[in-house]
C-alpha cells in the first residue's frame, strides 16, 4: 500500500496570550506534506476530530510547528504501524500532544503510547469526543476515597459531566456528589449526582446556599472545578478544613504552581490545591473504553460539523 504525500488540512495561527473572547480569524484551508511515521509511531487516517470550545484561543507552546493544525482528539484507522500494538486498519482514538500537530487534517501520526483501539460498537464520531473530556476527568478525580462529599463545578460541560460520572464511581455509593451547572442539568442525576444544582434556575438565593442545604454538615471534602475564575473561588469557600481543590479551568488561578516535573499541589490556606492540564495516556484510554464497553461511563456529542472545511470549522 502506497503512503500518501500530501493531505488537506486546517492551520491556525494561534494566539501567545489567553484571550477566550476572541473569534479564530486565522483558520485556513491549505494543503500540506503528509506527515511520516517513525518506529515509535503509527500512521493515522482521520475519520473524526473534536475541538474543546476555547482551543482556537489556547497559547501554542514555544516548541510547537509552524503552520499549526489545530484539534487534538481523534478517532480514525491505522494506515502503517511498526509496532506489534497496532496493525493497519485498527480503529482507535487519542488525545494528541498539544505540543504537536492535531487531527483537523486527512492524516497525522501518533505515538502508541497515547493510542488506544476504540471501544466496541462505537462510531468514530463519538469516539473523538472521548479522550480529553475522559483523560481530564480520570486523572481530576484519582485521589477521591469512599465516603468523602464532592462538589463539581460546571458539571454540564463535557469534562463535567465525566467528572460526575467518575466522581461517583471514587465515592461509591457512602459519598455525596454535587453537581452545578445550567444548560443541560436535567441529566446529571442519571450521571451519578446526589444533588443538582442549576445555578440559572436558583431565584432569591445562591447556590452556594443550595448547596450547604443540600449536603450533611454545609461543607464538602472535595471541589473538583471545570471553570476556574470566580466558580472556583465561590467553590473554594465550601470545602472543609484540610479538604482538596482541583481545577483545570484556564487560565491558570494565581496559586497554581509549576515545578520542574510539571505543576504541582500546594497548601493554602488549610486546604490542598492542585490546578493540573491533562495528560495524554493510551494506558488510561484503555480503562476508558472498558469503561464505555461496560456501559460504566456515557458519552456524549454537541454540534457534529460534516467534512473538512474552512467554513464548517468557524460554523462550528
Amino acid at each position: 500500500m502506497s503512503l500518501p504525500s500530501s493531505m488537506r488540512s486546517i492551520t491556525l495561527l494561534t494566539p501567545q496570550t489567553y484571550d477566550l473572547t476572541n473569534p479564530p480569524t486565522s483558520l485556513n484551508f491549505t494543503t500540506l506534506p503528509a506527515p511520516t511515521s517513525t518506529e515509535s509511531q503509527v500512521l493515522l487516517r482521520i475519520a473524526a476530530t473534536a475541538i474543546t470550545p476555547y482551543e482556537l484561543s489556547w497559547p501554542a507552546p514555544p516548541s510547537s510547528p509552524t503552520p499549526r493544525i489545530p484539534a487534538h482528539d481523534v478517532a480514525g484507522t491505522v494506515i502503517s504501524s511498526a509496532s506489534p500494538l497496532f496493525k493497519a486498519r485498527d480503529e482507535v482514538f487519542a488525545l494528541l500532544p498539544y505540543d504537536g500537530q492535531g487531527g483537523m487534517a486527512e492524516y497525522a501520526v501518533c505515538d502508541v503510547r497515547f493510542l488506544a483501539k476504540m471501544p466496541k460498537g462505537m462510531g468514530f464520531v463519538e469516539a473523538a469526543s472521548v479522550p480529553r473530556a475522559a483523560l481530564t476527568a480520570l486523572q481530576a478525580c484519582e485521589r477521591l476515597e469512599v465516603g468523602e462529599r464532592v462538589l463539581v463545578m460546571g458539571a454540564t460541560g463535557a469534562v463535567g459531566r465525566m467528572v460526575v460520572q467518575l466522581a461517583r464511581r471514587g465515592v461509591g455509593e457512602r459519598g455525596v456528589v454535587v453537581a452545578v451547572g445550567g444548560f443541560g442539568c436535567e441529566v446529571l442525576e442519571g450521571l451519578g449526582a446526589s444533588l443538582v444544582v442549576n445555578y440559572k434556575e436558583i431565584e432569591g438565593v445562591k447556590w452556594e446556599d443550595a448547596v450547604k442545604k443540600g449536603v450533611k454538615g454545609g461543607e464538602i471534602d472535595v471541589l473538583i472545578d471545570c471553570l476556574g475564575g470566580e466558580s472556583l473561588e465561590r467553590g473554594t469557600e465550601l470545602v472543609k478544613s484540610g479538604g482538596r481543590v482541583v481545577t483545570v479551568g484556564s487560565p491558570p488561578p494565581r496559586w497554581a504552581k509549576q515545578g520542574e516535573s510539571g505543576w504541582e499541589e500546594i497548601e493554602e490556606e488549610g486546604l490542598r490545591k492542585r490546578f493540573f492540564i491533562v495528560e495524554e495516556s493510551g494506558k488510561q484510554l484503555e480503562d476508558v473504553a472498558r469503561l464505555i464497553e461496560s456501559g460504566n461511563l456515557k458519552t456524549s456529542v454537541g454540534l457534529v460539523v460534516d467534512g473538512l472545511t474552512e467554513e464548517g470549522v468557524r460554523g462550528g
